[in-house]
Parts: C-alpha cells; structure tokens; sequence
C-alpha cells in the first residue's frame, strides 16, 4: 500500500514537471515571436479612439506600486478596455491618483501595436478639482515607448528561457530513468 502511494504521488510530481516544463518551452517560443515579429506588429499598429457617451462612460485608472504598475482605461463598471505600462506616462501615474476613479475620460486614442497599448491623445476630467487636462504624445514618443517595452521583454524572456532550459534538463534527466524515478 505505502509503495503504491509513493508510486502514484511520483507519477503526479512527474506530470506536474512535465506540464511546467511545456509551459516554459511554450511561453519562450511565443515571447521570441512576439520579439522577432515586433516590428512588423507596430507597422501594423491600429489607432482605437474612444469617447465617452451618458451610457459607457471611460475612467483613468493607474497603480504606480508593484506588482500593478499600469495604467487602466476602464468602462465605469465593466471592466477595463487597456492596461498601459504606467513607466512611459509618468504624469498620469502619480501618487495622487493611485488606484482613484476620479478621472473621467472625454476623449482617448489609443495605439495598439501587437498586444501592447500606449496612449497617443487623451482629455480626461478631474472629477475632484473640475480640471481638464489634455494630454498628446508624438508618435515618436509612442515608437520609443514600444521599443523600450520590446527590450524589456528581451530580459524577461532570456529568464523565461534558461528556467525552461533547468526544466527541459531535468525532464529529460526524469525520462531517461523514469522506472527508477516510478519506484525508488
């Protein structure tokens, strides 16, 4: 009986390191898709613009504290349309405004380019103090903002990769000897 739950727990260890192992090699293989296709997927950017209407109306929500740091737009009680990297747009993540729903936005365009959102002109109004602010960002800026991202990603992904190689090693180290693993 003992051998028998020793055995069952040891084939459930090894599915769980081969299923993490997939993932990784899986995670790795798309993110240096993502990295090689980067430029082609900003060529290929789409302009979203939104305005706020009586019945959707858009807020400005942003987290300048990890592990959240980004900015949401969000449709007031539904969910959130974009989630932006708040460390290109350090005037809209500001302490203030942590996690505050009190920016509501007029009008927005968005730039989606592959899976990332930067803001290229927004007027939003402070429903606090009654400001209107407009902000616009060149689409230099924005290019820089994408590049900046996609060299991030690179380190990320060269992590992601070298757990995915420990993963691959020690899969193949189980497979090899997989009736002694069973049993031992």
């Amino acid at each position: 009986m003992h051998q028998t739950v020793k055995t069952i727990f040891r084939l459930c260890f090894a599915s769980v390191i081969f299923l993490v192992t997939l993932s990784l090699c899986f995670t790795s293989f798309a993110k240096i898709q993502e990295i090689l296709q980067a430029e082609q997927h900003y060529q290929q950017a789409t302009s979203i613009p939104l305005k706020s209407t009586a019945s959707e109306q858009y807020v400005l929500v942003s987290n300048n504290q990890r592990p959240d740091n980004a900015i949401f737009i969000l449709i007031a009680g539904n969910g959130y349309v974009a989630k932006i990297n708040c460390e290109h747009y350090s005037t809209l993540c500001s302490d203030d405004y942590n996690q505050s729903h009190t920016r509501q936005i007029q009008s927005i365009d968005l730039i989606k380019a592959g899976n990332l959102f930067y803001i290229e002109k927004i007027q939003f109004r402070d429903s606090r103090t009654g400001k209107e602010t407009t902000l616009k960002y060149s689409k230099q800026d924005i290019q820089q903002f994408y590049q900046n991202d996609i060299s991030n990603l690179k380190y990320t992904v060269f992590a992601i990769t070298l757990f995915a190689l420990a993963a691959l090693f020690v899969s193949i180290k189980i497979l090899r000897n997989f009736r002694r693993f069973l049993y031992k």
